[in-house]
């Protein structure tokens, strides 16, 4: 079953929010739901503004996601289970550009960190205030709308640093196809400054400096990290296309300039 703009009356027993309602210019078009239409919160009632296409079921949930791209993919918990987590976050790990959120019942917790885990932009508890539930949808939406005006269509806290491949600042970690890689420290400094500043050449000299502040120690050191970093980020690390040397510069890194790229790290979808 699919809805979109449900503007029917909301039962009672539902979460109400006065007419408060995610404004539209923080809130855009295109989300996708799986959701129990007579469920307890009616999203298409709380943001009024956003077109959003509600599933009932798992498998024509799957077939919403292989056609488009929404912006937001919001799970709730019940009709979503496990597969369904598992579905997204390897279809998020490839779109980039969209976000996932999961809203599960109170005592659902352990799906939630599962859910924050496999890469979810967020997991709400659905007993919360129903004014940060609508709040924090908003704040992923919003994300979502600025994701595609960077040059590595990510949010503040990820960067693409690959086809399928993001540099999670919060987690220190880098997640390649649906999967959390862990950096060293260095690893992720490194990273972290190359990407930030893209299409910037650093000397090893100036890389040294910044990140092992004259700490002795061979300037070697740079190119090590930088080969553990290609086996971590490139498809064929002897021929990077991302992190690059330039001869007589340094290293700079070169942005994808397709995020959801067929070359791109591509998890397995499991079975419906």
């Amino acid at each position: 079953m699919t809805q979109v703009h449900n503007q029917g009356p909301v039962a009672a027993s539902r979460i109400t929010l006065a007419g408060l309602s995610a404004p539209a210019e923080t809130a855009p078009a295109g989300w996708l739901a799986l959701a129990d239409p007579n469920g307890p919160i009616d999203l298409t009632r709380f943001f009024p503004d956003v077109e959003i296409r509600v599933e009932a079921a798992s498998s024509t949930l799957s077939d919403a996601l292989s056609v488009g791209e929404p912006s937001l993919v919001v799970l709730i918990e019940p009709p979503a289970g496990a597969g369904d987590l598992q579905r997204v976050a390897a279809w998020r790990a490839l779109h980039v550009r969209s976000r996932a959120v999961l809203l599960s019942p109170h005592h659902a917790v352990e799906a939630r960190l599962h859910a924050l885990e496999l890469g979810f932009d967020d997991a709400l508890d659905l007993s919360s205030d129903p004014m940060e539930l609508v709040g924090r949808l908003s704040i992923a939406g919003r994300r979502t709308a600025n994701s595609t005006s960077g040059s590595n269509y990510g949010s503040d806290d990820r960067i693409l640093v690959g086809a399928g491949i993001e540099l999670d600042r919060r987690a220190r970690a880098i997640r390649r196809g649906g999967k959390l890689l862990p950096l060293r420290p260095k690893e992720m400094a490194l990273l972290e400054l190359l990407a930030v500043n893209s299409g910037r050449a650093f000397s090893r000299a100036e890389l040294l400096e910044r990140l092992w502040h004259e700490v002795a120690t061979h300037p070697r050191v740079v190119d090590v990290y930088v080969f553990w970093l290609r086996s971590k980020i490139e498809r064929d690390p002897a021929n990077p296309v991302h992190l690059l040397t330039v001869r007589g510069s340094g290293y700079l890194f070169d942005p994808p300039s397709d995020p959801d790229s067929p070359e791109g790290w591509r998890p397995d979808l499991p079975e419906r």
